[in-house]
Formats: C-alpha cells, sequence, structure tokens
C-alpha cells in the first residue's frame, strides 16, 4: 500500500508541476513580454501554437490531478465519508477540493484555455499569419487578473497540502 501511496504522490505532484508551473511561465514570461514590446506575427504566430500545445498538457495535468486527489484522499481518510467533515485531514482534503474547483472554473472560462488566445490579434496571426506572409507588430493590452488569481489558489492549495503532511 505504501508504494501506491507514493506513486500516487509522484503522479500528484507532477501533475500539480505542469499545471502550476505553465501558469508561472504565462504570467511572469509570456504576458509581460507581449504586453510591453512591439511582437512581430511569426512570433505571434508562434505563441499561438504554443498556447495550444500549452492547453493539452494542462488537460492531461488536470485530469491526472483530479484522478491522484480522489486516490490519495480515499487512502489518507481510510475510504470513510465521515472522515470528509470529522478530521482535521478530511477538512484540508475538503479545502484543496474546494480550492482546486475555483481554479478549474477559472481554466474554464479564462481565454488563454480557450481555442484562441487572450492575446488580440495572435487568433488572426495563427490563422494566416505566417501562411499568407503578413510583417507587422501585435501588442497585447490585456490584463491577465483570472490566472493570477488561480495562480494564487494553487499556492493556498499547495500550502494546504504542507500542512496536511505536516
Amino acid at each position: 500500500m505504501e508504494i501506491l501511496s507514493v506513486a500516487l504522490t509522484v503522479a500528484h505532484l507532477l501533475a500539480v508541476i505542469a499545471w502550476l508551473g505553465g501558469m508561472i511561465f504565462h504570467i511572469v514570461v509570456l504576458d509581460p513580454v507581449f504586453r510591453n514590446n512591439e511582437v512581430s506575427f511569426q512570433s505571434a504566430y508562434l505563441l499561438a501554437l504554443m498556447e495550444a500545445r500549452f492547453r493539452k498538457l494542462v488537460g492531461g495535468a488536470i485530469a491526472l490531478l483530479l484522478a491522484t486527489g480522489v486516490a490519495k484522499a480515499y487512502l489518507l481518510l481510510g475510504g470513510t465519508r465521515e472522515a470528509l467533515g470529522n478530521t482535521a485531514t478530511g477538512r484540508y482534503v475538503l479545502l484543496k477540493a474546494g480550492l482546486t474547483a475555483v481554479m478549474l472554473v477559472i481554466f474554464a472560462v479564462c481565454p488563454k484555455t480557450r481555442s484562441c488566445s487572450s492575446i488580440p490579434g495572435v487568433c488572426e496571426v495563427a490563422a494566416e499569419g505566417l501562411l499568407s506572409g503578413k510583417t507587422g507588430t501585435v501588442r497585447e493590452r490585456s490584463k491577465v487578473v483570472l490566472p493570477k488569481i488561480a495562480l494564487g489558489l494553487g499556492f493556498c492549495a499547495l500550502v494546504a497540502a504542507v500542512i496536511l503532511r505536516g
């Protein structure tokens, strides 16, 4: 049983790293570059390709995160529902589940997760930019509030996990 618990923890942490790490990269690196600089259509096209690939990675990471989280909670709580509300461990599990649920809602409504980018002009560039031979620049002016909130919630979930492991 210990091997299963370790394997679930490793898979769970890898999923968290993929999701939160990707969010950090987008918020700290990509978004400021597009917000503060003129970017060529070719660069915007490459960003659109990167975002499409990132959405696929995050989708898989979320599925893995949910599956391993449920399995870990089951093992941690001894398979009883009563332990969810009646123990400190159960309450931390509920806290992590709630934070993750809010992050999932943000992920579902955030423009970066849809078929197109939140960066103005990237959608058109992705569709025709390199293929039509367009040149020029695209400047992104959008704010990235929802991903920052989701990232903060993710860090709260990590703190809850550390406290849970105490």
